[in-house]
């Protein structure tokens, strides 16, 4: 008798530990998922700003289309006779959507402070890019002596990769890790805002 309830009293004792532990596991891993979301979900409305900001000032569309003649073109192709301005957005679009993506699931992959350091040295060298580039263009302008080559945005891409490297590795990373997410807002923000000074030639006709 005294064997049977010994043996009754360890039964009940892991059952009771089985419905301790799965409540906690299921509870573990549904956070899990949530952060991996939100980490994938901050990434790619980051990333897909900064790309289509960069694909618009390089002219780097997936595809042209022409709407006057309906016609799709890969890559990038000047306007042709008879066939009307070409529309290049769509293809900044469909080129961003999916480097956004890739970049996104690559984030959930990675550890934290890494992702943070990243996200610091990319929201910086956007920023920094094309400032330099406006800087550059400006002194050209200005000096007695040939200049133009300073106009080349991959000559204004040295000193934005050097100082977003140096703010990455400066900063610290209970500071990277509590503004991360503010750039959601900052980089779309700049982004219209460099968008908006490349048009500002159709703006002032």
């Amino acid at each position: 008798m005294t064997h049977t309830l010994d043996v009754n009293e360890r039964i009940s004792q892991l059952d009771r530990s089985h419905a301790i532990d799965a409540p906690t596991s299921a509870r573990s891993t549904i956070p899990t998922r949530a952060s991996k979301f939100g980490t994938f979900a901050i990434t790619f409305g980051i990333t897909f700003a900064i790309l289509y900001t960069i694909f618009e000032r390089l002219n780097w569309p997936l595809f042209t289309y022409h709407p006057a003649v309906g016609k799709v073109d890969f890559w990038m192709q000047r306007a042709r006779s008879g066939e009307g301005p070409p529309m290049y957005w769509y293809g900044w679009l469909a080129l961003a959507f999916p480097g956004a993506l890739v970049l996104g699931w690559i984030a959930t992959m990675i550890p934290g402070r890494w992702l943070y350091r990243a996200t610091i040295f990319c929201c910086v060298l956007a920023a920094l890019w094309p400032a330099a580039f406006a800087f550059a263009a400006f002194i050209a302008d200005r000096t007695n002596f040939d200049a133009e080559f300073l106009k080349s945005v991959w000559i204004s891409a040295i000193p934005a990769l050097v100082g977003a490297a140096a703010v990455s590795y400066f900063v610290t990373s209970q500071w990277a890790q509590r503004v991360w997410t503010a750039w959601l807002l900052i980089m779309p923000i700049g982004g219209l805002v460099v968008l908006g000074y490349s048009l500002k030639q159709y703006f002032l006709r």
